[in-house]
């Protein structure tokens, strides 16, 4: 005899039952967990990769364009020097409202975080609540 084997009770009883029924729920759960985690590592990789990126973009364009208006007003400087850092400096303006819109543009197209997980536990959900036949 088994550990639940009880003198007189019957196979597939309501112990058997209740017993199956939390295994699935620990398995469920033990599953969705498993994404929560797997889906959380990504976004970790994502934002860590995304920092990286713009961090390395800007250090390059920010120097790139501070070169380059070294080299204009350089090759200005005995004739326009002032229109020449003016004409750098409005174009550095443009090119940062142009960034700044992009980077808002992009803030508003985001996922949402954890959304296989809650798409799972909501089918999950669904479930439980249809009737039996």
């Amino acid at each position: 005899m088994g550990d639940f084997d009880a003198p007189g009770r019957t196979p597939g009883g309501l112990f058997d039952s209740l017993r199956a029924l939390i295994a699935t729920l620990v398995a469920m759960a033990y599953t969705r967990v498993e994404l929560f985690g797997n889906e959380l590592e990504e976004e970790l990789q994502r934002i860590v990769g995304l920092v990286v990126g713009a961090v390395i973009v800007i250090s390059a364009a920010g120097l790139a364009m501070l070169f380059c208006g070294l080299a204009i007003v350089a090759a200005f400087w005995d004739t326009h020097r002032v229109v020449a850092s003016l004409s750098i400096a409005v174009g550095f303006g443009v090119v940062a409202l142009v960034a700044y819109l992009a980077s808002r543009l992009r803030a508003q197209r985001h996922t949402r975080l954890l959304s296989a997980t809650l798409g799972e536990l909501d089918q999950d959900r669904q479930q439980l609540r249809r009737p039996r036949p």
